[in-house]
């Protein structure tokens, strides 16, 4: 409100005990938004993440940008080929990246591949300088990582326009109206594919 944005917050949460996806959450989620309204900019947030400067503007800029520069708990940070955490896009590009990629059960991988699929279509990367873009993170469990993530990241070029927006399967369980955000319960492997077999499917691209 201090920014004098018009926004509205939705939290996605994925339905069952499948490993965590961020990316196939992150694509329900865009495509479930956009029924909502004709957004002209889209903020994917992780819900541990706490911005720490009001400086942190929650809107797009011309290019893509990675909100959050630095995680006041990590030392050390690389985010060099990064774009996790905190970071908006205008539909277009996002809709151009062919979203997400629907492949990185468990955690890791699925921002570096975003990054990635930026470059490819030509469009840069913003950051904000790290002594702005300060967030701190909320203890929380931390999901089983994705043993295949380095591989995957390889083949990104070879895949991103058939894995993404274009190829997601998700059906949205539940949808309840609060006061102060949207919560969206949806499932994102409706068809109960087995998530090892799904990982080995995934394995073929490397």
């Amino acid at each position: 409100m201090k920014q004098k944005l018009e926004y509205r917050i939705f939290i996605v949460e994925q339905k069952g005990t499948d490993f965590f996806n961020r990316g196939r959450l992150f694509n329900a989620g865009y495509l479930e938004v956009r029924k909502f309204g004709n957004w002209k900019c889209v903020v994917f947030h992780d819900v541990d993440l706490l911005p720490l400067d009001d400086r942190i503007l929650y809107s797009c800029p011309m290019w893509p940008r990675h909100m959050c520069g630095t995680v006041v708990e990590v030392k050390n940070p690389s985010f060099r080929t990064l774009f996790g955490g905190v970071s908006a896009m205008i539909p277009q590009h996002f809709e151009k990246v062919n979203g997400f990629s629907n492949v990185y059960w468990g955690w890791g991988g699925e921002d570096n591949d975003l990054f990635w699929r930026i470059r490819a279509v030509g469009l840069p990367i913003v950051r904000y300088n790290k002594l702005i873009a300060k967030y701190t993170s909320l203890q929380h469990d931390k999901s089983k990582p994705n043993t295949l993530r380095y591989n995957l990241l390889k083949t990104f070029a070879t895949r991103f326009l058939r894995d993404g927006l274009t190829t997601l399967e998700y059906v949205v369980d539940k949808v309840t109206l609060h006061h102060l955000y949207t919560h969206l319960m949806l499932d994102i492997n409706p068809k109960k594919k087995n998530i090892t077999k799904i990982m080995l499917e995934a394995s073929r691209w490397i």
